[in-house]
């Protein structure tokens, strides 16, 4: 497995100390994962819509009416 050097900032490295090399390694996988995730999932989404005819009004458009459905919903 390859292995990653992570430098700690000076605000982070009291709370980063008392972490064991076990839950520390774990938080940076996790991170690592997430971010990863989500920059597949923004390459994704940009492949499959950049023959869209969607425009970003009608996206705003269409967020703000599922908004409403929801608040109705959930009142």
């Amino acid at each position: 497995m390859p292995e990653v050097v992570v430098k700690i900032p000076e605000e982070l490295e009291i709370g980063f100390k008392e972490l064991g090399e076990s839950e520390a390694n774990e938080i940076v996988c996790r991170a690592l994962r997430e971010h990863l995730s989500e920059r597949l999932m923004f390459k994704l989404a940009g492949e499959l819509l950049k023959e869209s005819k969607i425009t970003d009004e009608m996206a705003l458009e269409w967020g703000n009416e599922l908004k409403e459905r929801v608040a109705k919903h959930l009142n």
